[in-house]
Order: C-alpha cells, then structure tokens, then sequence
C-alpha cells in the first residue's frame, strides 16, 4: 500500500485523487520519516515533496527523500534505484514501456551518499514526468 501511495503521490503531485486511506498512508509515511530525521526540517515538508517542490535541497531534505523513497522500495540504503521496484510501480496506469524508459533514465545518480542519489530521483521524475507519465 505505501508503494502505492508513494507511485501516487509522485504521478499526481496533488492530493485531489486520493482516498482517505491513501491519505492517511502518506501521512504515517510522512510523519514516520521526519520522526527519523528529526529537528531541521523545511516547514511542510510532506506537502512540498508531494507537490514536487525542487527547491527542497539541503541535506535535511534529501535525506527525507531518501527515508521515502526506501521505504517504499524504489532506493536502498546506498540510493542505488531498483528499477524493478520503479517499474513494477510505475506501470500501474502507464504504459511498461514508458515506466522502464523512466526507470533507465532516471536510475543512474552520482552522489555522496544516498541523500544525494535520492534527490537525483526526485528532480529527474518531476523534471521528466510530463514525459513519460
């Protein structure tokens, strides 16, 4: 459910389709990460990730993408992308196609770390998604 949610999240930017599970799921989700990454955080962090807000840059911020994206499966520890993950989720509503054509595209991130390879993912989808969803 929370890949869902997240697929969702990402392919809407916007809370208009969502169920009230599904908004309850994102909200745990959301709520979970920031409890992990603590104090520091951007003011409505939950809601700017979700509307695709790509300012959110610094390494407070990151990392919650990182928290995100892990949890839902679509990067591990290191933010190594699992296209699998991203295609078996994004192919829900899209063509497999176009999700595998995403996924090699925006899959390959250099960084310092996880942080810095999980915001790679986030600006590339929202940089790219006009494209390919």
């Amino acid at each position: 459910m929370k890949c869902l949610v997240l697929v969702t999240l990402l392919a809407t930017g916007t809370f208009a389709f969502f169920t009230a599970e599904q908004h309850e799921v994102a909200k745990k989700l959301s709520n979970t990460c920031k409890g992990e990454i603590g104090d520091g955080l951007p003011e409505n962090i939950g809601d700017r990730f979700r509307e695709g807000d790509l300012t959110l840059t610094d390494a407070k911020s990151k990392c919650f993408m990182k928290c995100v994206f892990s949890k839902v499966g679509f990067i591990d520890d290191a933010g190594t992308v699992n296209k699998t993950a991203l295609v078996d989720k994004l192919s829900r509503g899209n063509t497999k196609e176009k999700a595998e054509a995403f996924a090699e595209q925006c899959s390959m991130f250099e960084g310092a770390d996880g942080c810095e390879k999980a915001l790679g993912l986030y600006e590339c989808y929202h940089k790219n998604k006009a494209t390919y969803f």
